[in-house]
């Protein structure tokens, strides 16, 4: 990891220098300064707003699609390596939480179907890494997901998929099985296991067929999902890079390497600029290289090569 480069994101607002500290040099970081930033702030109150934030969740009305809501909010402050206790949210987590139905699923979305975990799993990843990996409810979830499994070894939301029914046989959907294998890969029994490599395989082998035009359930590997932004609201190279990166099996795969050479090309100097932007990107000043893009590559790298 380059010195320089080190420098230039501790220099970067508070919540990206505390990230940096925690994650990529291993030294305590003072959370305070973090909880007083302003644009941390706001995310904070949008979180605990009733109307936007994780109590209107069972309202149905959330978009996973869209930013600004607790999909993304939660999975930025989880990605900066801050915990429910850190920001006073275990409250609004422990009543979304007791939603969970008696078989396991979570309904976030108006529509939605129990089988639909895709949606459920992104908010779920981001609430594990924020200190709730062993609550019950997420077990819960966590044995379902892995006994939901197809014969290719991922996950798909439509149950005529399911195995024993007519479609058992088609590929998972690399939707599902991003969002899944990041919940996953917060639990280190599961970063080694098997049993995920048909699901890793399945987003492996989708970037392989780039330049086909070939799609996997009307998704595409083309110029949107090639583009560094973040975070992908559904399917994008650098979230699949940083939740394949959990899993060592990936990294033994060419074509892993080939994909993250391929953002790698994309750095001047080491440093990454956006190519679409997002409400969290632009939490930095726009027009120049982004720190926050530069440290989850940076963080992908520090697995690979840890």
């Amino acid at each position: 990891m380059r010195k320089d480069i080190i420098d230039w994101l501790l220099e970067g607002p508070a919540w990206l220098k505390y990230a940096v500290e925690l994650q990529l040099l291993g030294a305590k970081a003072d959370v305070q300064l973090v909880l007083k930033d302003n644009s941390i702030i706001e995310i904070i109150d949008r979180l605990k707003d009733i109307r936007r934030g994780i109590p209107a969740i069972q309202t149905g009305s959330m978009n996973a699609d869209e930013y600004g809501n607790p999909y993304w909010d939660l999975f930025f402050l989880a990605d900066l390596g801050l915990t429910a206790a850190d920001l006073k949210l275990n409250k609004e987590i422990d009543d979304f939480l007791e939603l969970q139905s008696e078989d396991g699923t979570f309904i976030t979305e108006l529509g939605m179907e129990p089988g639909y975990f895709c949606k459920s799993a992104i908010l779920l990843s981001s609430i594990a890494r924020m200190g709730y990996q062993t609550d019950p409810h997420m077990l819960k979830l966590v044995r379902l997901l892995i006994a939901s499994q197809r014969l290719d070894g991922g996950w798909y939301c439509n149950p005529n998929h399911n195995i024993g029914n007519a479609l058992q046989y088609e590929p998972s959907c690399p939707q599902d099985n991003l969002n899944i294998l990041l919940l996953l890969g917060q639990y280190p029994q599961y970063r080694n296991d098997p049993k995920f490599n048909g699901a890793i395989d399945l987003l492996l082998n989708h970037w392989d067929m780039r330049n086909t035009g070939a799609q996997v359930v009307y998704f595409g590997v083309g110029r949107r999902y090639q583009s560094l932004r973040y975070p992908a609201t559904r399917y994008g190279i650098l979230r699949v890079l940083d939740a394949l990166s959990l899993f060592s099996y990936s990294l033994k795969r060419a074509s892993f390497h080939n994909m993250l050479d391929f953002v790698h090309h994309k750095a001047v100097d080491g440093k990454y600029s956006v190519e679409m932007p997002s409400s969290y990107t632009d939490l930095e000043p726009a027009g120049g290289p982004n720190r926050l893009l530069t440290f989850i590559i940076n963080r992908i790298d520090e697995r690979v090569t840890g």
